[in-house]
């Protein structure tokens, strides 16, 4: 990565959080007459639905005010936002090997919990997966997990924020500040220091790479096998 400043600034950062929580506000207030429309297109109104919905929503909010912010609105290349690609070595040490070390990391981190807080209750994704009946749902939580979690992600914590830490305290407190932020962005007390390592984690694979199609990678392995072994536990 280069050591210049970005093109955009914190305060964009903020919008792009506003606009997330202003679609989860607008979705809260309108979902249900959303989702009566959607249903007359033969879509069922679940609770699966309506989180498959409003997750989707959150994806184009976010990929959405990061593109138009930081690459419209400051005219910064895609490069600069991490959209490079990778060579095959690339990905295969910091994505593929990258995601599999994050997980360990993670899982190690997260034992102290089952020792503290046992009855420490389940993200909305794991109560999905919960409600998930068939193949067919799994693979739809799945594909939120593994695909558009990623993506959005590490476009907006890594492309956008990551650089602007970077930028102001350095490599190593950059990742350490923005990790932070990627683990309290989450509201969830009790998991936020594991989710902040693994933010910060992520960090140091975009420094490596350069690119957030790695990181995406890492991301959406460290997701998806947290995905398979919650289901099937419940199975």
């Amino acid at each position: 990565m280069n050591d210049h400043k970005p093109a955009w600034g914190w305060l964009d950062v903020v919008l792009v959080y506003l606009g997330i929580i202003a679609a989860s506000l607008l979705f809260g207030r309108y979902g249900q007459q959303l989702m009566n429309y959607l249903s007359g297109l033969g879509i069922p109104d679940t609770a699966l639905s309506k989180f498959t919905v409003a997750y989707s929503l959150q994806f184009l909010v976010t990929v959405g005010l990061v593109l138009l912010l930081a690459g419209i609105v400051h005219r910064s290349g895609w490069r600069e936002l991490g959209l490079a690609p990778v060579t095959g070595r690339q990905f295969l040490r910091y994505g593929i090997l990258g995601g599999l070390a994050l997980l360990v990391v993670i899982f190690l981190l997260s034992l102290p919990l089952e020792i503290l807080k046992p009855d420490l209750p389940p993200q909305t994704y794991e109560e999905m997966l919960r409600l998930a009946e068939g193949a067919g749902q799994f693979l739809l939580l799945l594909f939120l997990g593994v695909v558009l979690a990623p993506i959005a992600e590490e476009l907006f914590y890594r492309g956008m924020i990551y650089p602007l830490a970077r930028y102001s305290l350095g490599p190593v407190w950059g990742a350490i500040g923005a990790g932070l932020v990627f683990g309290l962005a989450h509201w969830d007390f009790w998991r936020a220091i594991p989710l902040a390592v693994g933010g910060a984690i992520l960090c140091y694979l975009y420094e490596k790479s350069g690119s957030i199609w790695a990181t995406a990678t890492a991301h959406s392995i460290w997701n998806g096998i947290m995905t398979l072994l919650v289901y099937f536990s419940l199975r």
